[in-house]
C-alpha cells in the first residue's frame, strides 16, 4: 500500500521528502500559438498589488475584479464583506448558522415538495472591524496571496500613513486586522448590546441577534494590550491603537478559554503556519470532515471547541498546530490505466465490430471533424475524448500497430494539429484559439476575449470559468496519442501545447511565473473551484465533480506517458484527494452528514457554491441533466467517485423512476454511469437496444457497451433489481407508430405544448389542452393503414377521468375502439383484433389541467393489411384548413412543436415551412438526412464581432451563430460546391427570429427568390417540391440577423438518368444560318465565346442532370432540356458586362420550329430580336442588328416544339474591335470550317476571380470582409487579423491559371504563398512563395485549379485579387483558318 504524507502550508505536497512541485516549463507559452490579444479583456484585474501571474478561482477573486468589489468572499467558517459606504473602513463579518438558513423545499415541477431544492446561508454582520477615521476610496487592496489566502490593506486618505492589514485564509478562527493609525471600531448590523473588558486585551461582545463574539487586542510583540486600552459603548477604541484586534465567535461557554488561549498566536502566512510574533502557542485553525480523517502528525482536533458551520459543508472542527500533516493512501489511483477491466468475454467479438464501425463512421465523410471540431473548447474537447477512447479500444482488440488503430491515432494527430498549428479549411470549425493573457497570466479563449462580461461565448473560457473541465478533455486525450503513437512524446510543438494546458489549469511550481499556481484546485478544499473571475454572490462553484476529476486524471495519465514521474505522482496525489472530497461533499448517500437530511436524499448536489447549494444545473432543470453532468466522461477514474453502494441508492429512489427514452441522449449517460456499476447486463442490454445517434455527444455507442460489459456485475454488492428495471429482450423492439408522425389536437395551452410532443419520443415534453376545453381531444396520422395492436399513454399527475380511443381508416370516420379509466401510470391499452386504423385519436372526457407526456402506437406484425383501403390524400405536407385543430409537424426526434404555413413562390414549386420549437440539451438538429451546407464555404453581408462570423451559422454547433450588424437587408450564402437538388432548407435563428427570403443562384452572383418565410422561435424547415437544383443559396433578411445553425438537404443530381440524343451529323456537320431582317452588325466578330460558363438560368428542367447550366459548360455532349408541361421554355444567359453582340449560335439538341431571340439590360425587360428555326444536331447561327446589338443578357424562347426545348450549347460572339472589318462571305450550310469569317483581335483578358465566391480565415472590420478583395473596386480591401491568415476563391471551374494580380492594401505580410487545390476542404499545395511588396505584385503561373488561395505569412490586407487564366475543360482554341469556327476541345 502506498501512503503519502501531504503536509499542507509547508511544502504542497511531499513523498518521502521529495517535492512534487516540479515546473512543467518556466518559459512563455509559443507565441504563434498563444499570441498576445488583440483587444482589450473585459473584467481585468482590478485592487490588486499582486505583481505577474494572479489567482482567479479562488475564494477572494469577487475582490480583484472592479464588478465585485462590494460581493462576500468565502474563507469559511467566516464570510468577509467590505464596506466603505460611510467613509470609514469596514471590514464586515457574517457567521452562518442552521436556524439562519435559508431552505427552499422543491415542489411537483422540481424534486418533490418532500426534498429540499436549494439551501443557503444570507449575510447578517454581526460584527466588523471598522475605525473611526476615515479611508481612501480605493477600498480594499490585495497587496498578497497564495495558495491558501491573501493579505488585504485598506490605507487612510493621500497623504496619511495609517493602514489596516487583513491577513484573510481559508478555515481561520479569528478575523484580524492590524492597525496602524487608525482607531479601532467595533461595528454591527444589529444594535451592540454589551462589550466589557474580560482582561487586559480581552473583551466580551453581544448584540440583539444573540450572537457572542470575543475581541482581542494585541501588540505587534504578541501581547494582550495593557490596561489602557478599552473600548466605548458605542464600539469605538478609546485611543489610537497600533497592534492586531482579533474577532471569533463564542458558541458554548467552554469556547472562550480555548479562543483565549490561541489568540496571540496570529497567523500571517500560508505555507509554514508562520505567526506574527514567536509566542509560544499554537495556531488555532477549522478544519472540514475530511481534513480530520486525514490528519496526522502533531496536529490535534480541540475536541472541547464547539464546531463551527460555514454556510456550506457542514461542521468545521478546531485544530490546534502549527503544520498540518495529512496521510493519503494513493495505491488506488496509482495503478489507474487507460481502461476498465476487460469486458465480458462472450461480448467481445460484438463490442470489436462496433469499435471498427465507430471508426468507420468518423473516417467517412470526415466525421472525425464533425465530432471534434463544434467551436467551443468544450464541446470539442468532449469530441477529441470521444475518439479517443475509440482508439483505446480499437488497440485492445487489434493492438497498437494495426492499421486500424494507427487510422485512428491519425485522427488525433490531425485534430491537435488544429490546435497548435491550424491550416484552413483543414481546420474549420476548431476552437479559435487561445491568447496568452498578460493581464492575468494564463490562457483564454479568443472567443468572447472583448465582450462584456465574457461569460457568454465558449462557456466563459475567456474569463478563465471551467478550464479544468474544458483542457482536461484534451490532456487525457494527448495521453492517449502518445500510448498509440510514442514518437508523438517528442513531437515539441505538440508537448508543449499540452503542458501549457496543464500550467493554465493546475501549474504546480511558483518556478513558472507565466502561470498561477494551481488555479482550479484548491488545496484547503481539496477539490477545484469553477467561475474563473467572474463575480457571484454566493462565490465560487462547482457543477461537474467528474469533469474535474478527468483533469487529474489526464494529469496522471501524462506523467505516466511521458515518464515524468513527478508529474505522476501529482496527478495521482490531486485525484486521490480530490475523489475522496467529492465522495464525502459531493455525492451523497442517505445518510451524509454535511448537509440537511432532506437534501442528501437528491443523491447529487447540482452547483456546489460556497455559499450554497442548489439542486440544479446552469443549462436546465431536470433530474438528468443534473445527475448526469457528475457522470461525464465515462473513465475509469469515475469509479473512484461513483461506487455501487451510492449507485444502487442513486438508481433506485430517482434515476430508476425517470422515462429513460432511448431517444434521448442522457439516458445512454444514465445507463453507462450508474446501472452499468450496479447491473451491468441490464445496462448492456438497454444501450444495445439504443441507436448510435442517440448516445450523449462525448459518448460512442461502441465506449458505452464496452463500459458496460467490463463492470463486474454486483462489484461485490448484493444485486437487486429495482422496481422500475425491467427486463429487456434482445429482440428487436416494438417500433412504435406514432413517433414524429403528424399529430393533431383539438387545441394546444401554448406553443411549448403542442401536440407534437406527444409523439416525439422524449417522456420530459407534453402535450396540454387550454384548460377551459370541454372533452379535448389528439389525433396522430401513422401515414397510411396498419394493423394494431395497442397503444400506450403516460399522463403522469394530470390525467382525465377517461378517455376513448378511436380508430379511422378513412378521416373524421371515427370508430370507438377502447374506453380507459384515467391514471398517473403508463397505461397500456390493448386493442380488438383485427383493428385497421391510419388514424388513432384520444378523446377525453371533461376539462381541466391535462397533461399527455407521450402518446405512443404499436403495430399487429400478425395480422396482414390486405383489404383495408382508404380515400386519396394530397402529400403529407399540406396542411388542414379546418380551424377547430392545431396542426403539429414533428419529422424528426426533438422536442419540437410546430405550426405549417405555406409560403408564396414562384407556381412551378410548392413550398411548405415548418417551424419547430428549439430542442434542449437532450436533443439534436432535426435530421432530414445529410446537411449539404455543413462546413461550406459562406460569405455574410456583415458580422457583428468576431465570434460571430459566417461560419458559425454552417458549424454544427447549436451554441454559436452569425449575427450581422444592426443594418436593413442583411444576408448569408453558402457555396454547396457543387449543384444538388435541393429539397428543404432549416434555419434556427439566433437572437430575434424574422421575415427572410430564400435565394438560389447558379453562380453565387444572379439570386432568385425561391421564397418568403416568416422566422420564428425554433428550427424553420421550408421544403420545395419539386426541389430547386442550385449550387448556391442564400438567406436574406430584411433586417439585422442571426442565425444559429442553417442546413440544407437534397440529392446530388448527378444520379439522375440523363436521356441519350443520336445525331446524325458529325460535329462538323451543316449549319443552318438566320440573318435578321435589319442592318446588319458592323465590325469583325471575336470569336470568344462570351456565354461560356456565365451565369444562366432556365424556365424549367427535365432531369437534374439537364440543368441550364450545362448549355454554357463549353461541352457539346452535355444538354439543357425543359421539363415537360412547360408550354413556353426560356433559358437566359448573362454575359456579366454589356457586349456589342454580333452573332448567337445555338447547337441545338432537338428539332424547333419556332425560336425568339431576346434580349435585356436588366433581365427584366426584353426586346424581341428575331425568330428562327432549330435542326437537331445542328449549329444555327443568326447574326444581330448594330441596333440591338449592346446587351447584358440574351434569351432564348421556344415557340414551337414535340415534347422538350433542348440546347446542347449556347454561343454568343461580339464584335472584335477597331480593326477594319473584313467582308463577309454570304451563309450557306456547309461546314463550320468553310464558312468565312474575319480575323480577330484577342479580346481583353478576363479577371477570373471578379465576384466569384471566396472565404477567409477571418475579417477585422464588418466593412473589409473577404468579398471586397474580388468585387472590382481599388477603393474596397479585405484585412485579415493578425498571424498567419488567408483567402480563397472558387473559380467555378477548372482554368489553367497564367497569372495572379494581388493589390496589396495598407498591411503587407512578409511572405505570401499562392496555392491550389482540388478540394479545398481537404488540403492546399503551393505553387509560389515569395516576399510581398506593396502596391500591384504580379505572380506567374502555369498550373490548372479551380480553388485558388493566397497565404500570408503575417496578418495582410487584399484590395483586389485578379486571376487570368483559360478554360481548362472545352476552352476554345483559334484554327489556323482564319476564317475558321473555333475549335472546341
Amino acid at each position: 500500500m502506498a501512503v503519502w504524507f501531504i503536509a499542507l502550508f509547508l511544502q504542497v505536497p511531499f513523498a518521502a521528502g521529495e517535492s512534487l512541485l516540479h515546473p512543467l516549463a518556466v518559459d512563455r507559452p509559443d507565441e504563434t500559438v498563444f499570441p498576445l490579444p488583440q483587444g482589450t479583456r473585459h473584467l481585468p484585474p482590478f485592487g490588486t498589488e499582486v505583481d505577474g501571474a494572479k489567482a482567479t478561482n479562488k475564494f477572494w477573486a469577487n475582490w480583484v475584479v472592479e464588478e465585485g468589489r462590494e460581493l462576500s468572499i468565502h474563507p469559511m467558517p467566516y464570510v468577509l464583506r467590505y464596506d466603505a459606504s460611510t467613509g470609514a473602513p469596514n471590514m464586515r463579518v457574517s457567521r452562518a448558522s442552521n436556524e439562519a438558513r435559508v431552505v427552499q423545499y422543491g415542489d411537483a415541477e422540481t424534486n418533490g415538495a418532500e426534498k429540499i431544492r436549494y439551501y443557503f446561508s444570507p449575510f447578517v454582520n454581526e460584527f466588523g472591524l471598522s475605525a473611526v477615521e476615515s479611508a481612501s476610496q480605493e477600498g480594499q487592496i490585495i497587496v498578497k496571496e497564495g495558495l491558501f489566502g491573501i493579505h488585504a490593506e485598506v490605507r487612510g486618505p493621500s497623504g496619511t500613513q495609517r493602514k489596516i492589514l487583513f491577513p484573510i485564509y481559508s478555515g481561520m478562527s479569528y478575523v484580524s486586522g492590524f492597525y496602524t493609525g487608525f482607531t479601532p471600531k467595533i461595528s454591527s448590523d444589529r444594535a451592540l448590546l454589551v462589550i466589557e473588558r474580560v482582561s487586559n486585551g480581552i473583551w466580551r461582545l453581544l448584540n440583539n441577534g444573540g450572537k457572542e463574539f470575543r475581541v482581542y487586542a494585541i501588540d505587534g510583540s504578541g501581547n494582550f494590550a495593557d490596561a489602557s486600552v478599552d473600548f466605548h459603548p458605542d464600539g469605538r477604541m478609546t485611543k489610537a491603537f497600533e497592534g492586531w484586534i482579533r474577532l471569533a465567535e463564542v458558541q458554548a461557554p467552554g469556547d472562550r478559554e480555548i479562543l483565549d488561549f490561541h489568540a496571540p498566536a496570529v497567523l500571517v502566512d500560508w505555507y509554514s503556519f508562520t505567526k506574527h510574533a514567536a509566542v509560544p502557542k499554537q495556531i488555532l485553525h477549522f478544519a472540514y470532515a475530511h481534513h480530520e480523517k486525514l490528519l496526522a502528525g502533531n496536529a490535534q482536533v480541540v475536541t472541547s471547541l464547539t464546531p463551527l458551520a460555514p454556510p456550506t459543508k457542514g461542521e468545521m472542527k478546531g485544530v490546534a498546530g502549527d503544520s498540518w500533516q495529512m496521510q493519503v493512501d494513493v495505491s488506488e489511483t496509482r495503478s489507474l490505466g487507460f481502461l476498465p477491466a476487460d469486458p465480458d468475454a462472450s461480448k467481445v467479438e460484438d463490442l470489436k465490430a462496433k469499435a471498427y464501425g465507430t471508426l468507420q463512421f468518423f473516417l467517412h465523410s470526415d466525421q472525425w471533424r464533425q465530432a471534434m471540431f463544434k467551436g467551443s473548447y468544450y464541446f470539442s474537447g468532449k469530441g477529441f475524448q470521444k475518439v479517443a477512447y475509440t482508439c483505446l479500444m480499437l488497440e485492445k482488440f487489434y493492438g497498437r500497430e494495426h492499421s486500424h488503430t494507427q487510422s485512428c491515432a491519425n485522427l488525433l494527430i490531425r485534430g491537435f494539429q488544429c490546435l497548435y498549428a491550424p491550416t484552413v479549411p483543414e481546420c474549420n470549425g476548431a476552437p479559435m484559439g487561445l491568447y496568452y493573457d498578460v493581464a492575468w497570466h494564463g490562457v483564454a479563449s479568443r472567443e468572447g476575449f472583448t465582450d462584456v462580461g465574457c461569460r457568454n461565448a465558449d462557456f466563459g473560457n475567456a474569463c478563465y470559468n471551467d478550464h479544468h473541465y474544458h483542457f482536461s478533455y484534451y490532456v487525457v486525450s494527448a495521453a492517449v496519442l502518445v500510448k498509440l503513437k510514442p514518437e508523438f512524446g517528442l513531437n515539441t510543438d505538440f508537448v508543449s501545447f499540452v503542458d501549457t494546458l496543464i500550467r493554465d489549469t493546475a501549474n504546480p511550481s511558483v518556478q513558472d511565473s507565466h502561470f498561477p499556481q494551481f488555479r482550479s484546485f484548491d488545496w484547503f478544499d481539496l477539490h477545484s473551484w469553477s467561475r474563473g473571475v467572474i463575480p457571484s454572490a454566493d462565490g465560487k462553484d462547482q457543477e461537474s465533480t467528474s469533469e474535474e476529476l478527468n483533469l487529474l486524471y489526464g494529469i496522471h495519465l501524462w506523467g505516466m506517458v511521458l515518464d515524468r514521474e513527478p508529474l505522476r505522482e501529482l496527478g495521482t496525489t490531486m485525484l486521490t484527494l480530490c475523489a475522496m472530497t467529492i465522495r464525502e461533499f459531493f455525492l451523497m448517500k442517505d445518510d451524509n452528514p454535511h448537509h440537511p437530511a432532506d437534501f442528501a436524499t437528491n443523491h447529487v448536489t447540482g452547483i456546489f457554491f460556497q455559499n450554497k447549494v442548489d439542486y440544479a444545473t446552469w443549462f436546465g432543470w431536470r433530474y438528468d441533466f443534473i445527475h448526469g453532468i457528475q457522470m461525464l466522461p465515462v473513465t475509469p477514474a469515475l469509479l473512484m467517485i461513483r461506487t455501487p453502494e451510492f449507485c444502487r441508492q442513486e438508481w433506485d429512489s430517482i434515476l430508476s423512476r425517470l422515462p429513460l427514452s432511448p431517444t434521448d441522449p442522457w439516458t445512454s449517460l444514465l445507463l453507462t454511469g450508474t446501472l452499468s456499476i450496479i447491473e451491468p447486463e441490464e445496462a448492456y442490454n438497454r444501450l444495445n437496444a439504443m441507436l448510435p445517434e442517440h448516445m450523449d455527444d462525448g459518448l460512442t455507442w461502441a465506449w458505452a457497451l464496452y463500459w458496460s460489459a467490463s463492470m463486474q456485475n454486483g462489484n461485490g454488492y448484493t444485486v437487486s433489481t429495482s422496481a422500475a428495471s425491467s427486463t429487456v429482450s434482445t429482440e428487436a423492439p416494438e417500433e412504435n407508430l406514432a413517433l414524429y408522425r403528424l399529430a393533431v389536437a383539438s387545441s394546444e395551452l401554448s406553443a411549448d405544448f403542442a401536440a407534437a410532443r406527444a409523439v416525439d419520443g422524449l417522456f420530459v415534453t407534453r402535450w396540454s389542452p387550454a384548460a377551459a376545453e370541454q372533452n379535448p381531444w389528439i389525433t396522430v396520422d401513422l401515414g397510411t393503414v396498419h394493423a394494431l395492436s395497442h397503444v400506450v399513454l403516460l399522463w403522469g399527475e394530470f390525467y382525465p377521468t377517461s378517455y376513448v380511443l378511436q380508430g379511422a381508416t378513412v378521416s373524421d370516420a371515427w370508430s370507438n375502439l377502447a374506453v380507459v379509466l384515467g391514471s398517473s401510470e403508463l397505461l397500456r391499452s390493448d386493442l380488438p383484433r383485427p383493428t385497421f386504423a391510419r388514424w388513432v385519436r384520444v378523446l377525453t372526457q371533461g376539462s381541466g389541467d391535462l397533461r399527455l407526456w407521450e402518446f405512443q402506437v404499436f403495430e399487429d406484425s400478425e395480422t396482414p393489411v390486405t383489404t383495408v383501403t382508404t380515400e386519396p390524400t394530397t402529400e403529407a405536407t399540406t396542411t388542414s384548413t379546418a380551424t377547430a385543430a392545431t396542426v403539429a409537424t414533428t419529422e424528426a426526434p426533438s422536442t419540437s412543436a410546430a405550426t405549417t404555413a405555406t409560403t408564396e413562390v414562384p407556381e412551378t414549386t410548392v413550398v411548405t415551412t415548418t417551424v419547430t420549437t428549439v430542442p434542449g440539451p437532450s436533443t439534436t438538429t432535426p435530421f432530414y438526412g445529410p446537411n449539404l451546407a455543413f462546413q461550406k464555404p459562406v460569405l455574410s453581408s456583415s458580422f457583428r464581432s468576431a465570434t460571430e462570423h459566417a461560419y458559425k451559422a454552417v458549424d454544427g454547433d447549436l451554441e454559436s451563430q452569425w449575427a450581422s450588424v444592426p443594418l436593413n437587408d442583411q444576408w448569408l450564402w453558402v457555396d454547396l460546391l457543387g449543384l444538388y437538388a435541393v429539397k428543404r432548407v432549416v434555419l434556427l435563428f439566433g437572437d430575434v427570429p424574422q421575415q427572410f427570403v430564400l435565394q438560389s443562384a447558379p453562380d453565387g452572383i444572379k439570386w432568385t427568390d425561391r421564397a418568403v418565410v416568416d422566422g420564428a422561435n425554433g428550427f424553420v424547415s421550408t421544403e420545395f417540391d419539386p426541389p430547386v437544383l442550385t449550387q448556391w443559396v442564400r438567406v436574406l433578411c430584411r433586417t439585422t440577423c442571426s442565425i444559429r445553425e442553417l442546413t440544407i438537404h437534397g440529392d446530388d443530381p448527378d444520379g439522375a438518368t440523363t436521356p441519350t440524343t443520336t445525331t446524325a451529323t458529325t460535329s462538323a456537320g451543316p449549319v443552318a444560318t438566320t440573318e435578321a431582317t435589319t442592318e446588319s452588325t458592323t465590325g469583325s466578330v471575336n470569336r470568344v465565346n462570351l456565354a461560356e460558363l456565365k451565369p444562366v438560368l432556365a424556365s424549367s428542367q427535365r432531369f437534374a442532370a439537364e440543368h441550364v447550366s450545362r448549355m454554357t459548360d463549353g461541352l457539346p455532349s452535355t444538354q439543357w432540356a425543359s421539363a415537360a408541361g412547360d408550354v413556353e421554355p426560356w433559358a437566359w444567359v448573362d454575359l456579366l458586362g454589356v457586349y456589342g453582340v454580333a452573332e448567337v449560335a445555338i447547337h441545338w439538341a432537338v428539332d424547333v420550329a419556332d425560336y425568339e431571340l431576346q434580349i435585356s439590360r436588366n433581365a427584366v425587360e426584353w426586346t424581341s430580336v428575331m425568330h428562327a428555326s432549330g435542326l437537331a444536331g445542328q449549329t444555327v447561327r443568326s447574326s444581330f442588328p448594330a441596333t440591338t446589338a449592346d446587351t447584358q443578357w440574351i434569351r432564348v424562347v421556344c415557340r414551337s416544339f414535340d415534347s422538350t426545348c433542348a440546347i446542347k450549347e449556347l454561343y454568343v460572339y461580339d464584335v472584335a474591335g477597331p480593326e477594319t472589318p473584313a467582308t463577309t462571305a454570304p451563309a450557306s450550310t456547309a461546314a463550320p470550317a468553310s464558312t468565312a469569317a474575319p480575323a480577330s483581335t484577342a479580346a481583353p483578358a478576363e479577371n477570373l476571380a471578379l465576384s466569384k465566391p471566396v472565404l477567409a480565415s477571418s475579417s477585422v472590420l464588418p466593412d473589409e470582409y473577404a468579398a471586397r478583395a474580388v468585387d472590382g473596386l481599388a477603393s474596397t480591401q479585405w484585412r485579415s487579423a493578425a498571424g498567419d491568415q488567408w483567402i480563397w476563391v472558387d473559380l467555378l471551374s477548372s482554368y489553367t491559371l497564367s497569372h495572379v494580380v494581388v493589390q496589396w492594401g495598407d498591411q503587407l505580410p512578409s511572405s505570401f504563398n499562392v496555392e491550389i487545390s482540388s478540394n479545398p476542404a481537404v488540403s492546399w499545395d503551393s505553387v509560389v512563395q515569395q516576399p510581398a511588396a506593396a502596391g500591384a505584385q504580379q505572380v506567374d503561373l502555369g498550373s490548372t485549379t479551380q480553388w485558388l488561395r493566397i497565404y500570408c505569412n503575417g496578418g495582410c490586407s487584399i484590395q483586389e485579387l485578379q486571376v487570368y487564366g483559360t478554360p481548362a475543360n472545352g476552352r476554345l482554341l483559334q484554327a489556323q483558318d482564319v476564317n475558321a469556327d473555333p475549335i472546341l476541345l
